[in-house]
C-alpha cells in the first residue's frame, strides 16, 4: 500500500514541532494544532507508533517496579536466614525450659523454699524464684515471638514472589506488544511512498504527545478527579438525588446535574459533554484543536474501601486510540470515584448501573 502526505502534512509536522517549544499556558487552546485529515493507514501507522511510545513508557514503569520488588525479596531472603537463627536459639531456650517443668527441676525450689528456717530467708528465696519463673516465661514469650515474626516473613516473602513473578510476565508480555507493533510500523515503512516524511511525522506526533498532549490529557483527568472529591456534598444539596426508604437509599444522577456539576466545579469547558449509556459513561471534549474522547464504566469496589470506581475502557487522542496501559496508568494517577462515606456514615454502595442520560445507585446501611 502507498501513501500520500499532502504538503499540509509536512506543515503540520513544522507546527507540532514549534508549538512544542513555544508552548505556554496563557495560549494553549490556540497552540494545539489540529489533526490532519489522514487516511486510514497513515492513521494506523501514526496509532501504532503512539501506542509503541507509550508502551515504551509503561515497559519503564515496570522495570522500576520489578526493581523494587527484586530487592525487598532479597532484604526479606536475608532477613528471613537470619531470623531462622534467631528463631533456632529461641526454640532451643525454650525447650530447656520446658524439660526443666518437665523433669521437675523447679518443683526443687519448694524444697528449698520452707527449709530455710527464717521468714526473712523466704522472702529472699521467693523472689529469686520469681525471678526464675519470670525469665522462663521471657523465654517462652520470646520464642512465641520469633515464631510469629518468622511465619510472616515468609507469608511476605511468598506474596512478593508472587508478585515479582507477575511482574515479569508483564513485563514480557509488553515487550512482545511492542514487538509486534514495531514490525507493523516497519512493513507498513517499507510500502510507504515517502518513509522519511512518514518517520517525520511520525516523531512530530510522538513528541507532541509527550510535551504537550499527555499534559492536557492530564490536566483534565485533575480537574476531574478534584471535582469529584466534591460530589457528594453537591448530591446532597439536591433535592430529589437521594431518596431514602428504611435502610436503603438510592441516588440518582442525570446527565444535565453531572455536566453542570463538573463545568461549574472542575472549570472544564462547556465543549465537554458527559453522556450516560447503557453501562457506560462517555465523554467528549474539544478546545482549540485538542479533541479528546473517553469511555468508560462505573464499578462497586471494596477495598481498601467501599467505592464508586470509575474504569477508563477507551481513550481516543485527536483521533488516535491509545493504548490501554495509558488507561490504566491515569486510572492509577486520578481517582475518577467518590465514596458512599461522604455522604452518610456507614452507608455501602451496593450496585451501579448506568442507562441513557441516567446514573442510579442503590446503596444501604451496614455498621461492618
Amino acid at each position: 500500500m502507498r501513501y500520500i502526505y499532502p504538503v499540509k502534512i509536512v506543515c503540520f509536522c513544522l507546527t507540532l514541532a514549534l508549538t512544542s517549544q513555544l508552548w505556554s499556558s496563557s495560549v494553549r487552546a490556540q497552540s494545539v494544532p489540529a489533526p490532519p485529515q489522514l487516511d486510514e493507514a497513515t492513521r494506523q501507522l501514526l496509532e501504532n507508533s503512539l501506542s509503541v511510545n507509550e508502551l515504551d513508557q509503561e515497559i519503564k514503569r515496570i522495570a522500576d517496579q520489578q526493581h523494587v520488588a527484586q530487592t525487598k525479596y532479597t532484604t526479606l531472603e536475608k532477613s528471613l536466614v537470619q531470623q531462622e537463627k534467631l528463631l533456632s536459639q529461641a526454640r532451643h531456650q525454650a525447650d530447656s525450659v520446658l524439660v526443666s517443668y518437665y523433669t521437675g527441676e523447679r518443683d526443687d525450689f519448694w524444697a528449698l523454699f520452707f527449709s530455710t528456717g527464717s521468714l526473712s530467708g523466704m522472702i529472699a528465696f521467693y523472689d529469686y524464684y520469681r525471678m526464675i519463673i519470670d525469665h522462663d516465661q521471657l523465654l517462652l514469650n520470646d520464642y512465641q515471638e520469633q515464631y510469629t515474626y518468622l511465619t510472616q516473613q515468609r507469608n511476605e516473602l511468598y506474596t512478593t514472589a508472587t508478585e515479582l513473578g507477575e511482574i515479569t510476565t508483564n513485563l514480557s508480555n509488553q515487550r512482545t506488544r511492542v514487538a509486534s507493533l514495531q514490525q507493523s510500523i516497519h512493513q507498513n515503512l517499507a510500502t510507504s511512498s515517502d518513509p522519511e516524511i512518514a518517520r517525520q511525522l511520525m516523531n512530530e506526533m510522538n513528541e507532541y504527545w509527550n510535551n504537550i498532549g499527555l499534559y492536557e490529557v492530564k490536566r483534565y483527568f485533575k480537574a476531574i478527579a478534584l471535582s469529584m472529591q466534591q460530589f457528594p456534598d453537591y448530591l446532597k444539596s439536591q433535592p430529589g438525588a437521594i431518596q431514602i426508604r428504611g435502610t436503603h437509599y438510592t441516588i440518582s444522577i442525570d446527565e444535565q446535574q453531572l455536566n453542570q456539576f463538573l463545568h461549574i466545579q472542575g472549570q472544564l469547558p462547556e465543549s465537554f459533554q458527559f453522556k450516560f449509556a447503557q453501562d457506560q459513561l462517555s465523554v467528549h471534549g474539544k478546545e482549540g484543536n485538542l479533541d479528546l474522547d473517553i469511555t468508560g464504566h462505573y464499578e462497586i469496589v471494596d477495598q481498601p474501601q467501599n467505592a464508586i470506581q470509575f474504569y477508563v475502557d477507551k481513550l481516543v487522542f485527536n483521533g488516535l486510540q491509545l493504548p490501554d496501559t495509558t488507561c490504566r496508568m491515569l486510572e492509577n494517577e486520578f481517582d475518577l470515584g467518590f465514596y458512599p462515606q461522604q455522604i452518610v456514615s456507614y452507608l455501602k454502595a451496593t450496585s451501579v448501573t448506568t442507562e441513557p442520560q441516567l446514573m442510579k445507585i442503590e446503596l444501604e446501611l451496614s455498621l461492618n
